[in-house]
């Protein structure tokens, strides 16, 4: 299996650091539970060929601003961000995990990230809980295939997340 590079932003702090080192031990585990998901095989740049305001241009956007490329396989991850507006720094990741367990996706790496960093952050358990709770009351993306909304106008698609039951 080729190795996997991840870029998160840095970690100054103990506790952050070794969060990233478990995310960096987690990522192969979870890339071979979920080796049947299709690469999407687009390059930052071709996401900014979508249309401007599309989720696809935003994604684009994102890769440029955290200055690197898709993951293969895992690029509704960063979909994740670029819809739910989490930065990559340890606590917003660690609160963008929460917001999807609450929206219904309790996976292995899902729930692991959120026990983790309960325990590791105890003083952001309130910031974690209202995550958790803003998925919980958001429409759930569980069974959104990312891929072919690629086109679609980003606060369209951001209004249907938080706006339940559309």
């Amino acid at each position: 299996m080729k190795n996997i590079e991840i870029n998160y932003q840095s970690e100054n702090s103990y506790r952050g650091k070794a969060v990233l080192w478990l995310l960096e031990k987690g990522v192969p585990i979870h890339a071979k539970l979920n080796a049947h998901r299709v690469a999407w095989n687009l390059s930052s740049d071709d996401f900014l060929k979508f249309n401007a305001g599309s989720l696809g241009n935003a994604l684009g956007q994102f890769y440029k601003s955290q200055h690197f490329e898709p993951i293969p396989k895992a690029e509704r991850h960063d979909v994740f961000h670029v819809l739910f507006g989490y930065s990559t720094n340890v606590i917003d990741e660690a609160a963008m995990q929460f917001f999807l367990w609450g929206n219904g996706k309790p996976s292995f790496f899902t729930v692991g990230t959120c026990i983790i960093t309960t325990i590791l952050f105890p003083n952001r358990f309130q910031e974690f809980k209202a995550a958790y709770q803003k998925g919980k009351q958001s429409t759930s993306i569980r069974e959104w295939n990312f891929k072919a909304l690629l086109n679609e106008d980003l606060q369209i698609l951001k209004n249907r997340v938080f706006t339940k039951n559309q």
